[in-house]
Order: C-alpha cells, then sequence, then structure tokens
C-alpha cells in the first residue's frame, strides 16, 4: 500500500490484468540431435512504473517491491542441443 507517500509516489490500491504468452517448439531429428525455437512474453507487455522513485534510489520513497507484471519485453530464442550420452 503506497497511500501514505506523496501523490507522485502512490500506486493503484489494484495491479492492472494481462495477458502472459510463452511458447516452444522442437524439432527432434534423432536421439542425439534436436533443434528449438521459443519466444516469452510475445505480446510484448511491460508493467508501467514497476520501481516507485526509480530516478533517486536513496530516496526514502524508492521502492521495487511492487513489481507485479513482466519489467522486460519480449524475449525470442533459437537453439541446438547435442546429446552426448543415451538416457537408458
Amino acid at each position: 500500500n503506497t497511500e501514505s507517500n506523496p501523490e507522485a509516489f502512490q500506486l493503484a490500491k489494484e495491479s492492472d490484468n494481462y495477458f502472459l504468452s510463452n511458447t516452444q517448439l522442437t524439432k527432434v531429428f534423432s536421439e542425439k540431435y534436436e533443434v528449438y525455437v521459443g519466444g516469452e512474453n510475445i505480446f510484448n507487455f511491460i508493467q508501467p512504473n514497476a520501481i516507485i522513485s526509480q530516478g533517486e534510489p536513496y530516496s526514502q520513497y524508492f521502492d521495487a517491491s511492487m513489481i507485479w507484471g513482466p519489467i522486460f519485453g519480449s524475449m525470442y530464442y533459437v537453439g541446438f542441443r547435442y546429446k552426448l550420452f543415451r538416457e537408458d
């Protein structure tokens, strides 16, 4: 609750709704080789004003504990897996 802060350092009482979507696809070529592609936060939702008084880290109002959603945008990746040992 940030009600006791000055108005410039207050947040809403409830967070906004948002939709978070992640995905990964893997193609298995053999027992040893795989390729994968994926993405996180595909719709690029970023929590606005995630840190209170972010420009003044030594202020009494600085607060990074109110993070309720993603603070980074979309991330995409591609990878390759090579299995050294067989799993029995």
